[in-house]
């Protein structure tokens, strides 16, 4: 058997390693260049001294859209003197729930994000708790975390953190039932985000042409075959529909965008084409997908 030389198999291996460098996105190299704005956090709900109900989710608010990729899962904490609570985050790539106790706004009730922290047990009332966030979340096109605000204090090791004091009051009064889950049917429904009546996403909804090709929309079912069965990744990283993941999912990122190119990283025109859907119709969406997709 005939052996290569060593300087080949060097060229080789530099070549393998070059490659592998060049395709390690996004976790050895930054999406984008960092630009100049920067991402800034603010209010929150509750109010930094405030009380809210022991169950009342913890919500965040940013100036800008984040980029759900870098809130990573030790990124945010709820404590209360030396103990430390089990909560689930999650990143809002757009606002779609509002505050706990408040209704549904006909826009935003925060212009950016929202990191929203549930705490899996009640709080106990007229017991101080914190929440400490790292500055790890970025701008959809990598906005770093604006630290100089108020909030953000210095913390040992050097990295600044952002502190949110509150107390919980006495409970709430008991919610009604919950909703049903939005389905797709429902959305395609009269008056639904959907609806050809309305004539929205015209172009894939024609017999014949490339959008209704790639994306075809005429009826529920075909609708949800291409929205939610693929799992191809698309140019932002994630699959077209990610259930009960609305922030991942390209569907909302391609409905976000803007002819500005707010959302770095999406390809092809703005959608839909007549101008962007109202707040409204994208809540839906956004809800449809977090109530899990369904057909």
């Amino acid at each position: 058997m005939r052996r290569r030389s060593q300087p080949l198999l060097h060229l080789a291996a530099a070549w393998v390693a070059a490659c592998a460098a060049a395709c390690a996105w996004p976790s050895d190299v930054e999406r984008f260049a960092t630009p100049e704005e920067r991402l800034e956090l603010l209010s929150t709900s509750p109010a930094h001294g405030d009380t809210a109900a022991p169950a009342a989710r913890i919500d965040l608010c940013f100036s800008r859209l984040a980029d759900p990729r870098t809130l990573g899962a030790f990124d945010v904490t709820l404590s209360s003197g030396g103990v430390i609570f089990d909560v689930d985050v999650d990143l809002q790539i757009f606002a779609w729930r509002p505050p706990t106790g408040e209704e549904l706004g006909e826009a935003p009730w925060c212009p950016g994000s929202v990191v929203s922290i549930r705490p899996r047990t009640p709080l106990v009332t007229g017991i101080l708790y914190r929440v400490r966030l790292r500055p790890s979340l970025r701008g959809w096109a990598g906005e770093l975390l604006d630290v100089t605000t108020p909030g953000w204090q210095p913390v040992p090791g050097g990295e600044a953190a952002f502190t949110l004091e509150w107390t919980p009051g006495p409970p709430s009064e008991p919610e009604g039932e919950a909703e049903p889950p939005r389905t797709l049917r429902e959305l395609f429904a009269p008056g639904g985000v959907l609806d050809p009546a309305r004539g929205l996403c015209g172009c894939h909804r024609e017999p014949y042409g490339l959008a209704s090709e790639l994306l075809p929309l005429r009826a529920p079912q075909e609708a949800f075959d291409a929205l939610v069965l693929p799992t191809a990744l698309r140019s932002t990283g994630y699959r077209m529909v990610a259930p009960h993941r609305p922030s991942e999912s390209f569907l909302i990122h391609k409905l976000l965008r803007d002819d500005d190119d707010v959302l770095d990283f999406v390809h092809g025109s703005a959608m839909p084409l007549p101008g962007p859907l109202p707040y409204r119709d994208l809540v839906e969406i956004a809800r449809w997908i977090e109530d899990g997709a369904l057909y």
